[in-house]
């Protein structure tokens, strides 16, 4: 009984282990250009397109009590952007732009992995 139950929790952790393994190239691939995920050359550093995804990550869990609407908050914000749900001042539009909308290049259960990724596993 015991080797049973130390083989569950082993599978257990391997789980989690993978899921933020997976979920963080997920987040690398889909984000990462933009959002300075991954490895952050000097070049990357030179040409940014976006807020980094930590500056993200801290404006949302600012901005929202519970970690449901952080991640609805990324969520919606990735698919329908605009100037208006912004959390960044409004100066950030003039270096950056407004984000284009990544409806159809990422899923919703995609997202939401990455979301989650960031909002829980990613400590600024």
């Amino acid at each position: 009984m015991k080797k049973l139950v130390s083989l569950s929790l082993l599978a257990a952790s391997f789980t989690v282990l993978f899921a933020s393994t997976d979920a963080e190239e997920l987040a690398v691939k889909k984000c990462g250009e933009c959002h300075l995920m991954g490895v952050v050359s000097a070049e990357k550093l030179k040409n940014m397109k976006a807020p980094p995804y930590w500056a993200i990550t801290r404006k949302a869990r600012e901005s929202y009590e519970n970690k449901e609407d952080k991640i609805k908050y990324i969520i919606d914000y990735a698919i329908s952007p605009s100037e208006d749900k912004m959390l960044f001042p409004k100066d950030t539009v003039k270096l950056f732009g407004v984000m284009p909308s990544q409806k159809g290049k990422v899923t919703q259960d995609e997202l939401k992995l990455i979301a989650e990724y960031i909002i829980e596993e990613k400590s600024f």
